[in-house]
């Protein structure tokens, strides 16, 4: 006989998808969130008003449309957000035929697979709620379709089991779940890396540095308040004005973007010698989908897997597409580029002809006034900045074509792109060779758990001029206009500009909330190949390899067994009632569920005896014991004798199968 699946399995089932998809309706285009939540509220008014199922070509026809939605959206079926998009879309479109028992089975099992699709996007710590929520609700709706295909074997039409029971049922398989889940956490033998390869611009590109800086891209990250790293120190932290964490050099300006250079790529002529003052940690930096590391002047260790270019950057083989930990040790001494090759000088000093006039004839001026001395020339331009009638703001206008004169003789306010750019035009018309470097600057040091947080507010960009002797100097404009920016950070030198989120006691939940999500970095998401591996051997286990490591996992499962057995029956117990009649009464049934028919949530004693009873040898007995209980259970008030007796009798009995 073929099963529908009732009201209230339909509406768990319509729950448990709404909820494992709602992470990536947020993420995907509208229209194609619109499509996600048009069929499922289609199928709950379906169900409520009796509308039957479309016809075989309005659903394919549906189907064909969600796969056209999402080929128009990402240009492909490949990578992960497009995949997700299309198992959202998919399954929205599989909702208009789910009448059945096997398709909400369907519909209720992928969307497991659903919720664990969000974790190759993010695997913040308020994703575990969400996922407990989803999972919950998943097993509720397999639950009550699998009473929804019990009923009519009991005769009842319909699941008649409470709803309550059910969720019930659900949290405490959830919660049996746990240990077991803890021992394949702990002990399932962990890749040093992935089983696949991820693709490129799998993360939506949402946060992190590019290799070029345009003028309003900074501005962009300044918004976003979402940490870009972490940094924990061996030692005292060096102080705020020095944490300029160095990321893309860019040298070509075509008038209006900086950019990188290819000829940078090659390994520097030297590294740092480690020596006094090197500064040690270690950073856990956030996934980017770039290829950039972050680190203090001047890298002098890295960590494997990651080259150096002859600017210092650090470079990951591989796009950062998880949270990724590395070492590194600075050298802040170091002088970089003692001698300046031909080639770099004049990288260095290349403009585009015919623009900034004004800048130009400035930097001719301050050349006259200091002929043989550059860094004169550059403390004066500061002091102009310090002095003059420059402002640190992030409302400012867009710049033409001719962007350093407007900005250093007109506009006059900005923020640190317009200085980095504007300072080092009137540098290179003024012969000082000059770079701009984008990174991140300061930080928020959080004393509690001694680790610096650098969120992606603090991305900056600053300049380097090379100099005689000296080599490649760090000069930072913004510092001589706003130096609360350097010493305070960004925060503090643009009060209000985030809204109500910038308000002091937003900012300091926030810095506390991510406490624990640097425990959780720590603890959960660090726990990779090295330290599964670390914590075998300190057991002295270390010479298990891969089919010992899952040996031990396999009997650890088994050893937990009994434990399983325990919870379950502790979960029994707190639903034990005072009642000696209904607890002997539960004993009979235990001792009859091991081997024979158990009697199920909808049966009533009456119902249940003739099933239990065939299947006997001492049938009469058992059929005695139940008219015996529905007699003391429902007739009049008995005697305590008669409880004893019954109890009695009850704990005495043992069933004998055919």
């Amino acid at each position: 006989m073929r099963v529908r699946l009732g009201a209230s399995t339909v509406v768990f089932v319509l729950a448990a998808f709404l909820v494992a998809a709602g992470p990536h309706l947020l993420a995907i285009p509208a229209w194609l969130g619109v499509f996600v939540l048009a069929g499922v509220a289609w199928r709950g008014a379906a169900e409520f008003r009796g509308w039957r199922p479309p016809g075989r070509l309005v659903r394919i026809g549906v189907t064909f449309l969600g796969l056209g939605l999402v080929i128009a959206a990402y240009g492909t079926l490949w990578g992960r957000r497009a995949a997700t998009a299309l198992l959202c879309v998919m399954l929205a479109s599989k909702l208009l035929e789910m009448y059945r028992l096997r398709d909400g089975r369907m519909v209720a099992a992928l969307s497991f697979f659903l919720v664990a699709t969000q974790f190759l996007f993010s695997q913040r710590l308020e994703l575990v709620v969400w996922l407990l929520a989803a999972c919950w609700l998943a097993t509720i709706a397999l639950l009550r379709i699998q009473r929804d295909e019990d009923a009519p074997r009991a005769g009842t039409g319909s699941a008649t089991a409470p709803v309550r029971s059910t969720i019930r049922g659900a949290a405490a398989m959830m919660l049996l779940a746990l240990p077991f889940a803890l021992v394949l956490f702990v002990l399932f033998p962990r890749l040093a890396s992935p089983l696949w390869g991820l693709p490129e611009e799998a993360l939506d590109g949402r946060t992190g540095l590019s290799d070029e800086m345009s003028v309003g891209e900074i501005a962009s990250l300044f918004e976003d308040d979402s940490p870009a790293f972490r940094v924990t120190f061996q030692g005292e932290p060096p102080p705020r004005s020095e944490l300029y964490w160095r990321g893309p050099v860019l040298w070509r300006f075509d008038g209006r973007t900086w950019t990188r250079v290819f000829y940078v790529n090659q390994a520097p002529e030297r590294v740092p010698d480690v020596g006094p003052g090197a500064l040690r940690y270690t950073v856990q930096i956030e996934p980017t989908e770039r290829r950039w590391l972050f680190a203090l002047d001047h890298p002098a260790r890295w960590p494997d897997r990651t080259r150096v270019s002859m600017a210092f950057e650090l470079l990951r083989d591989e796009p950062l597409t998880a949270l990724t930990p590395y070492d590194v040790i600075s050298q802040p001494d170091f002088v970089d580029t003692p001698t300046l090759l031909p080639l770099y000088r004049n990288l260095a000093l290349d403009l585009p002809e015919d623009s900034n006039p004004r800048t130009r004839r400035y930097a001719r001026e301050l050349r006259e006034r200091f002929p043989d001395d550059d860094a004169a020339l550059i403390g004066e331009v500061l002091r102009w900045f310090n002095e003059g009638p420059f402002y640190y703001s992030l409302d400012t206008a867009p710049l033409g074509r001719h962007g350093a004169d407007e900005f250093l003789f007109d506009l006059r306010t900005g923020y640190c792109e317009y200085y980095a750019s504007a300072f080092a035009v009137l540098m290179r018309h003024a012969g000082i060779p000059t770079r701009v470097v984008t990174g991140y600057q300061g930080g928020y040091w959080q004393a509690a758990d001694e680790y610096l947080l650098v969120r992606n507010s603090d991305a900056h960009a600053w300049n380097e001029v090379w100099l005689e002797g000296r080599g490649w100097t760090r000069v930072d404009p913004t510092s001589a206009v706003s130096p609360t920016r350097i010493l305070d950070g960004a925060r503090s030198a643009l009060p209000g500009a985030g809204g109500w989120l910038s308000a002091d006691w937003a900012f300091q939940l926030r810095n506390q909330y991510d406490r624990l999500q640097h425990l959780w970095n720590r603890w959960v998401l660090g726990f990779d190949a090295d330290r599964q591996e670390s914590m075998l051997r300190r057991l002295g286990l270390q010479t298990l390899g891969l089919a010992g490591q899952a040996a031990l996992m396999v009997a650890a499962i088994l050893l937990l067994a009994p434990l399983a057995w325990w919870l379950r029956g502790l979960l029994a117990g707190a639903r034990r009632t005072p009642d000696p009649l209904v607890r002997a009464w539960r004993r009979v049934e235990q001792r009859l569920g091991r081997a024979g028919p158990s009697r199920r949530a909808h049966e009533t004693v009456r119902e249940w005896m003739p099933r239990a009873a065939a299947t006997l040898q001492n049938r009469d007995e058992l059929l005695a014991l139940a008219d015996r209980y529905q007699r003391l259970r429902y007739g009049p008030d008995p005697a305590d004798a008669a409880i004893r007796t019954f109890v009695e009798r009850c704990r005495r009995w043992r069933p004998r199968f055919r």
